[in-house]
Formats: C-alpha cells, sequence, structure tokens
C-alpha cells in the first residue's frame, strides 16, 4: 500500500511540474503574439502613412473618408 501512495505522489509531481512548464510556454507564446500583433499595426500605421504622403488629399478629407463623411 505505501508503495502505491508513493507512485501516486510522485505521478502527481511530475504533472505539477509538467502544467508549469506548459503555463510558461503558454505565458511565452502569448507575449511573443502581442509582439507581433504590434509590429502588425506599425506596419499597417507606415503603409497609411506611405499612402497619405503620396496622396493629394488633405488630412482632414482622410480622416473624413475612412469616418464614412466624405463623398471623395
Amino acid at each position: 500500500m505505501a508503495r502505491k501512495a508513493l507512485d501516486i505522489r510522485i505521478r502527481i509531481e511530475r504533472q505539477e511540474k509538467k502544467i508549469l512548464k506548459l503555463r510558461q510556454e503558454l505565458e511565452e507564446a502569448q507575449d511573443q503574439y502581442e509582439k507581433l500583433l504590434q509590429e502588425k499595426a506599425e506596419a499597417d500605421k507606415e503603409k497609411l502613412f506611405e499612402a497619405y504622403k503620396k496622396s493629394r488629399r488633405s488630412l482632414d478629407e482622410i480622416v473624413d473618408f475612412m469616418k464614412g463623411k466624405a463623398d471623395l
């Protein structure tokens, strides 16, 4: 009987370690995901700014257009 209790404890400890490792991997994956989203947002901003610089429209006209208020 004592052997089974020891085996259970060992298995529980191993499972706890596995859970902790997976939590850490999840947190790292979430951090990487957030960084990628930030990179994408920056790239989108740059793309929008480049389009604005090439445009003959004013900033107000573009903002109104994006809000759906302009007749361009």
